[in-house]
């Protein structure tokens, strides 16, 4: 039997996860707090799972504040390093499965075609390189771990994009959203899924493989598309990324090939606007 630890178990895609616990009801989960299991705190963490006999761990704590990044580097690479070099720490000592996730914000070179898992990164900015970290300290380990890039995260649970345009275009603000940089939007639900069926075939090798909703968009079309879906006619101005001014670099063109886990499960990535929607709809129906 698996007994599962979901590090940052209370965030984003750490609620994910739990909504479909219940689908592998011969897996124990845990997800305890961060106060209770602190990845950037080897004492804490390897307590835990000695005591629960933890042989699986999906790692979703992380530190994500792009631009705050900037400011707080020591904070992103504590998270995005450290608490990775601890979890490998103890997945070798233990021989426990362990899962990872990062961004597309790794990739920064001019491209406009899909980045595949096999492609060289080059971050930008501190949120990316503490990320690259990471994945350097990943690709050197010892024991079988698997990696998943992922891009535009949303869901209906924490603080995410589509909430907050759902938000603003419930106000009297003015939307104003970037309209040059693509990507893939990503449904949490979707990934925290395939994700799962990945732990249940792990591979006796490490991998890398990359996951996001179908097809390609810009934030300015997403937005407009997360408001058209929820009825609300309001305009969301498109803008430049030079003209937002955001502190942290941001890729202008970052669309993820997850052409390999299709092939690894043998299923079919639904397309982002058809997540979009199953989420937006859960949002106005909650």
């Amino acid at each position: 039997m698996l007994r599962v630890l979901v590090t940052g178990g209370k965030g984003q895609l750490g609620q994910c996860f739990q909504a479909l616990a219940k689908e592998y009801p011969d897996w124990h989960f845990f997800f305890p707090a961060k106060e209770e299991v602190d990845i950037t705190r080897l004492d804490s963490l390897e307590a835990f799972v000695q005591k629960n006999q933890i042989n699986a761990i999906l790692n979703t704590a992380a530190y994500t504040q792009v631009d705050r990044a900037e400011t707080e580097v020591e904070a992103a690479f504590l998270s995005n390093e450290t608490g990775v070099a601890n979890l490998l720490l103890l997945a070798e000592k233990y021989s426990i499965k362990t899962v990872f996730f990062s961004t597309d914000y790794v990739f920064h070179q001019p491209n406009r075609d899909f980045y595949s898992e096999s492609d060289t990164i080059s971050p930008k900015g501190v949120y990316a390189k503490s990320k690259a970290a990471g994945e350097a300290l990943i690709a050197a380990s010892k024991t079988p771990t698997v990696l998943i890039r992922t891009s535009w995260l949303y869901s209906t649970y924490g603080n995410n994009f589509v909430k907050t345009l759902l938000r603003l275009g419930a106000s009297d603000q003015e939307i104003k959203v970037v309209n040059d940089q693509w990507g893939s939007p990503t449904f949490g639900l979707d990934l925290a899924a395939l994700s799962l069926q990945i732990l249940a075939r792990y591979p006796s090798q490490s991998e890398i493989f990359h996951m996001a909703n179908r097809g390609v968009t810009n934030w300015c079309s997403f937005a407009q598309e997360i408001l058209k879906i929820a009825a609300v006619k309001k305009e969301v101005k498109g803008i430049s990324t030079a003209d937002y001014g955001a502190l942290a670099p941001r890729p202008e063109y970052s669309v993820l090939d997850s052409s390999k886990i299709q092939s690894y499960l043998g299923c079919s990535i639904r397309p982002w606007e058809e997540a979009l929607e199953e989420c937006v709809n859960k949002l106005l129906h909650e």
